[in-house]
């Protein structure tokens, strides 16, 4: 079982922050055609992503036949007007096979764009998760604590962190997936890089996570994780 956990970057914020994505996709339609196309490449059977957009959920649609997603209230504006995107609205998604479930789908009481989504598949516990920076972080990881601790069973935890992997290591009791030696870092922008990435694993079989190439599609790297596991999985396929 290959898991893969990706924030694939919403258009309205790399536009607002200056993100390199922007200069090296300035079609956002061609940019989203690439994330599916490396979707696709990854082979996982596992999709766990963040910022994902109206436009791209509605591409990830088309491409995959089962889409799991949760909408955030907040709605991403940006700064200066933009024909870049047709729906801003933002979304967690999880890519999954047939027969998922949804187990849980939040928005944080202190972020309306950040929270947490479950999918339940095959016995499988699969969480996308986008925590806030700094101090609205806590209860944001006390919620998914409350997922480690109320469901039974094997799950993955996969997103973007906004922190390094032992704050949230101490928050779940569960250890990180640590990264292969020598990989890249999976968050790099203009204000520099870091490991904000992180997927955490209980009840499953995992050694070492890869950080994928991505052309500059996001600001954060594709980290892909290969599972042992009895459950059966479908692959996505387009």
């Amino acid at each position: 079982m290959r898991v893969l956990t990706w924030n694939v970057l919403h258009r309205v914020h790399a536009e607002t922050h200056g993100e390199p994505a922007v200069e090296r996709w300035p079609d956002e339609s061609t940019r989203t055609r690439a994330i599916i196309e490396a979707l696709t490449r990854s082979s996982a059977d596992a999709v766990l992503l963040q910022e994902v957009s109206g436009d791209v959920l509605a591409a990830l649609r088309s491409a995959f036949p089962h889409v799991t997603s949760h909408r955030f209230p907040r709605m991403p504006r940006p700064k200066q007007p933009t024909t870049a995107v047709t729906d801003a609205s933002e979304h967690l998604v999880i890519i999954s096979g047939p027969g998922a479930t949804v187990w849980r789908a939040q928005t944080a009481a202190n972020d309306p764009g950040k929270g947490l989504l479950a999918v339940e598949q095959g016995g499988v516990l699969f969480v996308s998760t986008h925590v806030s920076w700094g101090e609205k972080r806590a209860p944001q990881l006390e919620a998914l604590a409350r997922v480690v601790r109320e469901h039974v069973g094997p799950l993955v935890i996969g997103g973007d962190f906004n922190v390094e992997a032992s704050v949230v290591c101490d928050a779940l009791g569960l250890r990180n997936v640590p990264l292969s030696p020598g990989s890249a870092k999976t968050r790099v922008g203009r204000e520099g890089g870091g490991d904000i990435d992180h997927l955490f694993v209980r009840g499953l079989t995992a050694s070492t996570a890869q950080v994928l190439e991505h052309d500059v599609l996001s600001d954060h790297a594709p980290v892909l994780l290969d599972l042992q596991s009895s459950a059966s999985f479908a692959t996505p396929t387009t």
